[in-house]
C-alpha cells in the first residue's frame, strides 16, 4: 500500500506539514512528537489557534477519519513558534497524513465520542463480500479496522469468495455448479473454491499486515453435509454445527485479528463450502458480539424504495416475507441479521462499501450510513425529563434565531417540561415536540415541534405529530391546534386543516399570537373519535 505524501494539500483541510519535509526532503512517515508547520492550500503559513474549533483527523484519498480524536492531540506554543505546533499521535498511525478539516465542530464532535467508551473491549464481527476484497475501496476499509483496534474494539474479520470463486472457475474453464455456498457445491466447485479461498485468506492476511494488525486463521467452523434439499443432493455444501469459539477467543485475547474464510470442516475432515453470512451469524452469536457489519460492493440503500433504513428483527422477516424479489445477496444478509439479532446481537449493519469510510461513519453516528436490524430500544420516545433541558435548548436554539419556532429560555422549558415530548436515536435527543394544556377550553396546542438536521427524510416528524395527537387523546382534549409561519403545508399533511377564525384559540393563546407579532397561521384537528 502506497503511503500518503506527508507534504501534499488538500482543498478543504489545513495540511500538517514536517518541518523538515518543506523545501527539503519528503518524509514518508511522521514521527510523534515532531514539529509541524500548519499551512493553508496556496497560502503562507498561518498562526493555529487552540480556540479555533478544529478537530484532528486522518486523510487518506481525500476522505476523513474522525475516531483517531481522542488518541491524539495538539498543541501551539507561541513562545516556539506562533506558525508551528506540537503533536501527539501514537507512533502506530504515524506514517498516515494527518489534516484540520474546518468543518468539525463540536455536536459533531459530542456524536462521535459518545461512542468511543461505549464500544471499547466489545467484538464486532465485519463480513465482507469477496467482490469488496478486489474493489479500490478495500485499502480504506482495512484502515478502518485499524481505527477500531485502536479503540480497542476487538474485531473478528470473516469473508465471502464468490466473485473470486467465479473469475477463477472463468480461467480455469470450469463449469460451476455454485459460488456462494448456498446451493449444490459439486467436486469440481469444491477445488475451485479451496484453491480461491485459500487465496483470497492469504491476501487479506497481508492486507491486515500493512496497516500494522496481527492477524491469523484457523479451521473454527464444525460443519455437516447440508444433504438433500428441495430433492436435490447439495454433495459438498456445509451447514454449520458449531463454532470453535474458545479458538477465536484465545486470538482477540492475544490482541490478534482472527479472519474467518468460508470453509468448514465436518467429523471425519471433510472440507465442505458454507456461506459466510450464515458464517458471520454465527460467530457472532458464539462470542457475544455487539455487531455484525456486513459490506458489499452494493449500497443496500438503493435497494429500498420506500426510503426505510432501520428493522426490529421481526419487522426485517416480514419485510423479507412481503418482498420476495429483493437482491439475493441484500435478502441473505437481512435474513441472517435478523437471526442473528435474535440470538443476542445487539446491532446488525448492512454498508455499502463505497460510502466514504463506510465503517466508521456506520458505527460513529446516529444514522450511519447503511440500514440496520436492531434486536434493543434503539429509536424511542418518551416524555421530556428535566435532566433534558440543556439538550432541547440547544436542539432548537438555531431555529428559534431564524424564527422556525418561538423564543423560548431554558427557564421556558424548564417551566413547562412536562409537556414536552422526545424521540431518541441510540440515546440521543434528535427531535422534540410539545402538547400545552387548555383544559378550560378542552384544547391543546402543538408545539416546538422539531428533528435536528441530518435526521431530516427519516419519518420522524410524523412519528412525533403522531405522539403528540395519542397524547392529546389521552388527556381527553377535543382539539390540537398549532401556529405555524413554515410548517403549514407540513401540518396540513398530517391532518390538520387551516382556520381563519382566530377566535377559535384560548382566549389566553390568542393574546399572546397578537403580541409577538409573528402572524402564524391557525391550523385545527379534531383528536377525540
Amino acid at each position: 500500500m502506497a503511503r500518503p505524501n506527508v507534504g501534499q494539500s488538500q482543498r478543504d483541510c489545513l495540511t500538517i506539514t514536517s518541518e523538515d519535509a518543506v523545501g527539503r526532503s519528503k518524509r514518508p512517515c511522521l514521527a510523534a512528537e515532531s514539529r509541524f508547520e500548519v499551512r493553508k492550500p496556496s497560502r503562507a503559513p498561518v498562526p493555529l489557534l487552540v480556540r479555533n474549533s478544529f478537530a484532528l483527523t486522518t486523510a487518506r484519498q481525500g476522505r476523513l477519519a474522525l475516531p483517531f480524536l481522542p488518541y491524539a492531540f495538539f498543541h501551539v506554543d507561541p513562545e516556539v513558534h506562533p506558525h508551528f505546533c506540537f503533536l501527539f499521535i501514537p507512533m502506530k498511525f504515524a506514517r498516515y497524513r494527518l489534516s484540520f478539516h474546518r468543518e468539525m465542530n463540536f455536536s459533531d464532535l459530542r456524536a462521535i465520542l459518545q461512542y468511543v467508551p461505549q464500544f471499547r473491549g466489545r467484538t464486532f464481527v465485519v463480513a465482507l463480500d469477496g467482490a469488496v476484497i478486489d474493489s479500490p475501496d478495500f485499502s480504506n476499509i482495512m484502515l478502518d479496522l485499524a481505527v477500531l483496534r485502536s479503540l480497542n474494539v476487538r474485531v473478528i474479520l470473516v469473508h465471502g469468495a464468490a466473485a473470486q470463486i467465479s473469475a477463477l472457475g472463468e480461467r480455469r474453464e470450469i463449469p460451476l455448479s455454485n459460488i456462494d455456498g448456498t446451493g449444490v457445491t459439486d467436486e469440481a466447485t469444491l477445488e475451485v473454491s479451496m484453491d480461491a479461498i485459500s487465496r483470497l485468506s492469504n491476501s487479506v492476511m497481508q492486507s491486515l499486515t500493512t496497516v500494522k494488525l496481527q492477524a491469523a486463521t484457523a479451521n473454527a467452523i464444525h460443519a455437516y453435509p447440508a444433504g438433500i434439499i428441495g430433492g436435490v443432493d447439495t454433495e459438498f455444501t456445509g451447514t454449520i454445527e458449531r463454532i470453535d469459539a474458545d479458538v477465536l477467543q484465545s486470538f482477540l485475547d492475544q490482541d490478534i485479528l482472527p479472519v474467518v474464510p468460508p470453509l468448514g470442516f465436518d467429523a471425519d475432515g471433510q472440507t465442505l463450502r458454507v456461506n459466510s453470512d450464515a458464517v458471520a451469524r454465527e460467530v457472532a452469536i458464539a462470542l457475544d458480539a455487539d455487531k455484525i457489519l456486513f459490506l458489499s460492493t452494493e449500497d443496500p440503500r438503493t435497494l429500498l424504495t420506500d426510503g426505510q433504513q432501520s428493522w426490529s428483527s421481526e419487522s426485517a422477516l416480514d419485510f423479507l416475507e412481503n418482498n420476495p424479489d429483493l437482491d439475493n445477496g441484500f435478502a441473505s444478509k437481512l435474513k441472517h441479521g435478523a437471526a442473528a439479532t435474535r440470538g443476542g446481537v445487539t446491532r446488525v449493519h448492512l454498508i455499502g462499501s463505497e460510502n466514504e469510510d463506510a465503517i466508521l461513519a456506520e458505527v460513529f453516528s446516529n444514522e450511519g450510513v447503511g440500514v440496520m436490524v436492531y434486536s434493543d430500544a434503539y429509536r424511542s420516545i418518551r416524555p421530556a425529563k428535566r435532566s433534558d433541558v440543556d439538550e432541547l435548548y440547544l436542539l432548537i436554539h438555531r431555529a428559534m434565531e431564524e424564527e422556525q419556532l418561538v423564543q423560548r429560555s431554558r427557564c421556558d422549558i424548564l417551566s413547562s417540561i412536562d409537556d414536552y415530548i422526545v424521540l431518541e436515536i441510540d440515546g440521543n435527543v434528535v427531535g422534540c415536540v410539545a402538547v400545552h394544556p387548555y383544559e378550560a377550553d378542552s384544547k391543546a396546542e402543538l408545539a416546538c415541534l422539531f428533528v435536528k438536521r441530518g435526521h431530516n427524510g427519516q419519518g420522524y416528524g410524523g412519528v412525533l405529530v403522531e405522539a403528540a395527537i395519542q397524547r392529546a387523546q389521552e388527556s381527553g382534549f377535543d382539539q390540537l391546534f398549532a401556529l405555524s409561519t413554515q410548517a403549514a403545508g407540513y401540518l396540513e399533511k398530517a391532518g390538520f386543516q387551516r382556520e381563519n377564525d382566530l377566535s377559535e384559540l384560548p382566549s389566553g393563546r390568542r393574546e399572546k399570537w397578537a403580541k409577538n407579532q409573528r402572524n402564524a397561521l391557525l391550523l385545527v384537528r379534531r383528536v377525540m373519535s
